[in-house]
């Protein structure tokens, strides 16, 4: 059995179109521990919300289909287990608070009823006792008036409501790992705080381990115990949070901390990473950055480098491969020519 709760290895999620295959996921590794944080991060397109999505087996009615690799949760390969097997997965063992609360919620079910159907699948519980539990966790996000609020449908709810709706509806049945995908984009600072408090509570209680996907460097910054950053469908660093913060190795991953504002550093501007994420469906030869990159060298444009282990992390970097793994790629491109 595997030590850790969490463990995708190689994965690989394709979307299938008429004329092109998109590789959105393209060899990612990740793993979590039980009560671990872990924050994925990066530009949108770079394969992180298609990861949680093969995670939860949730493309079923999409293009998109994982062509190759594992993902293990308590020892169980999760790709193996019939739809039937997977349910009782989601919510009870594995929950996900969604992007976007709108298209998660079903638009015709009161939001009391979504909640408790939940909690009565899988904690068992009555009908009496799963409609209190419903009001304890819609009042634990924030939501006034929780014993109206259950008998409204999610078209009455404003979209940072439904966001804490979804919040509500992922803890109530204490998961062991929580997927949050921009949890807090919709909510004001002072939600957004009250939220992530409650995270880390549940965290704390009951060791609920959270895959925290974001934008919001802060957010990582405050909640997160590594991370991971992600480019153009691959992990291209990884690391505990003070090292990614403190002494970050990719240029990616430095670009993206010098366009954070910092409330001790006084900026006339704030820094900005050249150029456009590039087209799943038409990637570049070579490392994926390299068109974007300050540091590129010759053997980038050839050869996509490996993700190195160094000694407090791993990085996908030409800066990071010994000279003679950089000459094999200047002979092998020569022998071509």
């Amino acid at each position: 059995m595997s030590k850790h709760l969490l463990e995708i290895n190689q994965l690989k999620t394709y979307f299938f179109g008429d004329e092109n295959v998109v590789p959105a996921v393209d060899g990612v590794t990740i793993t979590i521990n039980k009560g671990e944080t872990v924050g994925i991060v990066g530009e949108s397109g770079c394969g992180k919300s298609v990861t949680s999505l093969s995670i939860m087996r949730l493309l079923k009615h999409t293009s998109g289909k994982v062509v190759d690799g594992s993902i293990s949760f308590e020892g169980k390969d999760l790709l193996s287990l019939s739809e039937r097997e997977m349910r009782k997965i989601r919510g009870n063992d594995i929950a996900m608070i969604f992007q976007e609360p709108m298209t998660s919620l079903n638009p015709v079910h009161k939001i009391g009823r979504q909640i408790q159907e939940a909690i009565e699948w899988h904690l068992k519980y009555s009908k009496k006792k799963s409609m209190e539990r419903t009001i304890d966790m819609l009042k634990l996000v924030g939501i006034p008036r929780a014993e109206e609020i259950v008998n409204e449908y999610p078209y009455q709810l404003s979209g940072g409501m439904r966001q804490r709706v979804m919040i509500a509806m992922a803890m109530a049945c204490e998961p062991k790992l929580l997927i949050a995908d921009e949890p807090t984009t919709a909510l004001d600072v002072t939600i957004q705080a009250q939220i992530l408090e409650l995270m880390k509570d549940l965290k704390a209680k009951k060791e609920t381990a959270i895959m925290l996907i974001t934008h919001d460097l802060g957010v990582v910054a405050e909640m997160c115990d590594r991370v991971v950053v992600m480019y153009a469908g691959k992990v291209v660093e990884e690391g505990d949070i003070y090292t990614i913060f403190e002494n970050p190795k990719h240029p990616y991953t430095r670009g993206l901390l010098k366009s954070t504002p910092k409330l001790h550093e006084k900026r006339d501007r704030l820094g900005s990473i050249p150029g456009n994420v590039p087209s799943p469906a038409n990637l570049p030869k070579g490392c994926k950055f390299a068109p974007r990159c300050s540091q590129v060298m010759e053997a980038c444009l050839e050869q996509e480098p490996v993700l190195k282990k160094l000694n407090d992390g791993q990085c996908r970097c030409w800066l990071y491969q010994s000279d003679s793994e950089k000459e094999g790629v200047k002979n092998d491109s020569s022998s071509l020519s």
